[in-house]
């Protein structure tokens, strides 16, 4: 194989220019295939792709066989697709790669490579066997995360900002129909609805963590370094050894004080103080993209008496002696419920291990049954009491339609606003197949 055919394919990207013949090697001429906008696509390209293929276990035809023209389109068409998507990225400025997120990707591609081919020295071997070194193989595979990223990102966008497209109920049937050969079996189901009361501290203990709060922002105002002093105030265990590092998140993943807070900055900026649930926080916007930003901050927890848990044990005992009379179990959570906490779940029962440990009680649940008062730790010093509806309890067995009716919806739409997507491009964008 030709390294600067594998280096195409790799990258996953067509070269530019304007010439019809593009020189591969020292004596070989390739021949254009398609054009697009400013860029191109070359036959070895494409047929280096269908090699990919075949090496992933893919059934491809010979070349001599009709078949293998359908797929030698099939594939012009796709690297058109990704052209015209790369193109229209590239006039977003708002659409930025993650390179820190990317040099992580790639080390763990390396690392993992390594272990398959026994070790580091002999992945280069298989590299160097291939005219390539260690690192001109992670720079293919930079560019080829930058892509896969930016298309994501460009997808991401433009899904969000499209108009919703109705999905016709035969289609999903349809779906379904060609895929329920290849499901496996659904496993044993439980469906819940949940009050979680979380103790309030008393006025008191609210202003005394207030006034902590308040003195550390000063220091982080007087420039003082925001992760030590989280890794020294925060109460947040996640984040504190970690300076108060968040990641990335995106929105509707904080509660919702927080995450306008969070989202309404700028890279660099700290927040006033901004209260929630959970206590006082000082919030760090790192760097921002759309949708999304990298924050750090630091949680000032108040301190809850054992009067203060006294009161939720009542509230509790009061919310279940309502839910047995029949009141919604929806209108206890809008008026009772820790907002942090979901008002429903369906999980697998093997999933019970990753809740708190008082919800094993559910491995005995039937449909309908109310459980609870149970009670649990979220956190150091952080209780909750959960009140629960067993709505379903569901044995295994193979899944159907209904179960998979809103993923097959959502699923199709995607699809759906995704073709749309390319139609305008391609309206709008000169393309030219010479096959």
């Amino acid at each position: 194989m030709k390294r600067t055919a594998l280096f195409l394919v790799l990258m996953g990207l067509a070269p530019t220019g304007a010439s019809a013949q593009i020189p591969i090697g020292t004596d070989v001429v390739d021949r254009l295939v398609a054009i697009v906008g400013d860029s191109f696509v070359v036959q070895t390209q494409v047929q280096e792709e269908i090699q990919r293929m075949q090496l992933g276990g893919a059934p491809v035809p010979l070349p001599n066989d009709p078949e293998y023209d359908a797929l030698f389109s099939q594939v012009v068409e796709q690297f058109v697709d990704r052209l015209l998507i790369l193109q229209a990225a590239a006039r977003d400025s708002l659409l930025t790669v993650d390179e820190e997120s990317i040099e992580e990707r790639v080390g763990e591609r390396i690392t993992q490579l390594a272990t398959e081919f026994g070790g580091q020295p002999q992945l280069q071997q298989a590299l160097a066997a291939e005219a390539l070194t260690l690192s001109e193989y992670r720079e293919i595979l930079k560019n080829e995360a930058r892509t896969e990223q930016i298309q994501q990102l460009f997808f991401q966008v433009r899904i969000r900002d499209s108009a919703p497209i109705e999905v016709d109920e035969d289609e999903m049937v349809a779906r379904y129909q060609d895929a329920r050969g290849q499901l496996q079996q659904r496993p044993k189901l439980v469906t819940i609805r949940q009050v979680v009361i979380a103790p309030e501290s008393s006025d008191d203990a609210l202003e005394i963590a207030r006034t902590e709060a308040q003195g550390v922002l000063d220091r982080v105002n007087a420039g003082e370094d925001f992760a030590e002093l989280a890794r020294e105030f925060s109460d947040d265990p996640g984040t504190a050894p970690l300076g108060g590092d968040l990641g990335w998140f995106r929105q509707g993943r904080m509660v919702r004080a927080f995450e306008e807070a969070a989202f309404s900055m700028i890279d660099g900026e700290t927040s006033d103080l901004v209260q929630t649930d959970f206590g006082f926080h000082i919030i760090r916007v790192e760097r921002i993209r759309p949708g999304e930003r990298n924050a750090r901050h630091i949680l000032i927890v108040p301190e809850k008496s054992e009067e203060d848990m006294a009161r939720a044990r009542t509230i509790a005992a009061e919310v279940k002696t309502r839910a047995e009379s029949g009141e919604s179990m929806q209108d206890l959570f809008e008026e009772y419920s820790d907002p942090a906490a979901p008002d429903s779940l369906t999980f697998a029962f093997e999933q019970l291990e990753e809740l708190p440990p008082a919800y094993a009680t559910l491995r005995t649940a039937a449909t309908g049954d109310l459980v609870g008062p149970l009670e649990y730790e979220v956190g150091p010093g952080e209780d909750r009491i959960a009140i629960i509806s067993v709505v379903q309890v569901r044995e295994a067995g193979a899944y159907t339609f209904e179960d998979l009716r809103g993923q097959l919806a959502s699923q199709l739409q995607q699809e759906k606003q995704i073709e749309r997507i390319l139609e305008d491009l391609r309206a709008n964008t000169h393309i030219m197949i010479k096959m």
